[in-house]
């Protein structure tokens, strides 16, 4: 049963395994596909038996709504889980349509403080995770020939912040590998792009000691449910993007290169005295790829014999 809005997008019939999906933002995310029409994977640590319960009440909630919704436990920080929760959703509904992937754990603390085990943890499933799952999924997705996975970045994990360094280690090579896989997958219809997301969860939290005029409600995940959803629909045709989601407005995230200075005999000097113009950012380029960086590369002209 669907109840997405007239005009809306829906996803009858399409198979759709969320990370994360039982609590936070996943959650959301979970409930708006499944009322689209999806029939979604619910991903979700097992964890004691009160976190367990509240998994399952809430995958049987949907259930008695009318939509098709299954369960999956497991660690996506661990490599076996993380592949058996990509083969558990072929395996129930016969195949993955999409893949969001939500899961992350929050891991505070400078470079100079924080221990190898902390650094580990927040690689794992904010990093190895989302690698994990992806490379399960591209392997069914590949034969299918169509996919679309979401994968969830930071906005400190692409501009920085004090105080969080495994959390943004991370969350910075999201972007990283999400441009990487996009790129590798372009021959067939699969979108690999990521979603920024600022909403109050467990794990977003403070928001308001960063600016307290914030409106709690506009902070609320069904504003960042509708990217997650584009961005898994087949009617998304972008790849290797970035898109910031908060309070209702969604834009996009991207590393650009300044115009620049340059010269045929640089000097560290010259790089000193005209710092000004090099980090001048009024000219900009946002590069598709890595390739392009070639193209702004000074030529030095060739002398006709």
């Amino acid at each position: 049963m669907s109840v997405t809005a007239p005009g809306d997008l829906g996803f009858e019939g399409r198979v759709v395994l969320v990370t994360g999906g039982a609590s936070g933002l996943g959650r959301q995310y979970s409930e708006d596909l499944a009322r689209a029409g999806a029939h979604v994977m619910v991903n979700a640590l097992a964890g004691d038996a009160d976190r367990r319960h509240e998994a399952e009440s809430f995958v049987d909630a949907l259930n008695r709504e009318g939509h098709t919704v299954a369960l999956a436990f497991g660690d996506v920080g661990i490599e076996q889980e993380a592949v058996c929760t990509v083969t558990r959703t072929v395996e129930t509904f016969g195949r993955v349509d999409a893949l969001v992937n939500n899961a992350g754990v929050g891991v505070t603390g400078a470079l100079q403080d924080v221990t190898t085990d902390q650094l580990r943890t927040s690689l794992e499933v904010n990093l190895l995770g989302t690698a994990w799952t992806m490379q399960a999924a591209l392997e069914h997705m590949r034969t299918q020939g169509h996919g679309r996975i979401v994968n969830t970045g930071s906005g400190v994990g692409a501009f920085g912040a004090p105080g969080a360094f495994p959390y943004i280690a991370a969350k910075a090579a999201v972007f990283g590998m999400t441009l990487s896989a996009a790129a590798d997958n372009a021959d067939v219809d699969i979108c690999i792009n990521t979603v920024s997301p600022i909403a109050y969860s467990a794990m977003g939290t403070g928001f308001t000691r960063i600016d307290p005029a914030l409106d709690e409600d506009r902070l609320h995940a069904r504003h960042i449910s509708p990217v997650v959803m584009y961005l898994a629909h087949e009617r998304c045709s972008m790849t290797g993007q970035a898109l910031h989601a908060a309070g209702g407005r969604v834009a996009r995230i991207f590393t650009a290169m300044t115009g620049g200075y340059s010269s045929e005999a640089l000097t560290a000097t010259d790089v000193a005295e005209h710092l000004e113009q090099i980090r001048d950012a009024s000219t900009y380029f946002a590069l598709a790829n890595s390739r392009e960086q070639y193209d702004h590369i000074p030529r030095t002209p060739r002398s006709i014999s």
